[in-house]
Order: C-alpha cells, then structure tokens, then sequence
C-alpha cells in the first residue's frame, strides 16, 4: 500500500533477553526533576533577574528626575522639565513648545538644566 513505510511492518525484531531480571527504565521521573530545575534556572537567570534589574534602575531614575533636568524621551526628543506630575512630566523643548509626556517614556537624564553641545537651542 504504502512502499515507504514498509519498514515499520518488516523492520527488525526486537532483540530477546535471557536475564531473569527485569530492566527498567533508565533516568525515570527523578531525571525529569533534574531537568526541569535546570530549566527554571536557566529562565530566572535569563528573563527575571535582568528584568528586576531594568525596573530598579528606572525607579532610581525616577527617584532623581527634578525639575530643570534636561531630559531624552524614549521617541528622541531632548527637554527640560518644567513640571512633574504623578503620571506625566512637561518639557520644553528647543522651539519653546511645552509637550506632556508620559513618566515612564524617560529614557535618560541628561544634567542639569544647561544647554550643551546635544541641542543648543533648549533653553
């Protein structure tokens, strides 16, 4: 019927065995155990512990935005902040135009409020 999957029908024997004592699997559940701990490991190691690392560094930068920092949002724009509010801080920017940006899009604090070779127009 089907000339590629002969083999299964006709493929070898299993080999017999003399020995009166039973064989039993090999590893079983307890190396299951091993592996699966060695996996939870490796994706604490790899996804959780970095990511706890990243939210602790954006606290802290949180913790230090004042206003009259220069800041760079997560869209490139570069600002002072003028006013910080519990979810948005307002920065000016270099044409004078006031924007409302959500907290969390901060990237970076670049100094205090100083212009410096980045943007020369912010005041």
């Amino acid at each position: 019927m089907f000339p590629i999957l002969g083999f299964v029908a006709y493929g070898p024997a299993a080999p017999e065995t003399t020995s009166p004592v039973p064989t039993g699997a090999t590893g079983g559940f307890a190396g299951i155990i091993v592996w699966l701990v060695i996996m939870i490991g490796l994706f604490y190691f790899m996804i959780i512990l970095p990511q706890k690392r990243r939210d602790k560094k954006f606290k802290e930068l949180m913790s230090k935005l004042k206003v009259g920092d220069r800041v760079i949002t997560v869209g490139g724009i570069i600002g002072k902040v003028t006013n910080i509010k519990e979810n948005t801080v307002r920065i000016k920017t270099g044409n004078g135009s006031e924007i409302d940006i959500a907290r969390r899009s901060v990237t970076a604090i670049l100094g205090k409020g100083t212009p410096t070779d980045i943007d020369p127009g912010i005041q």
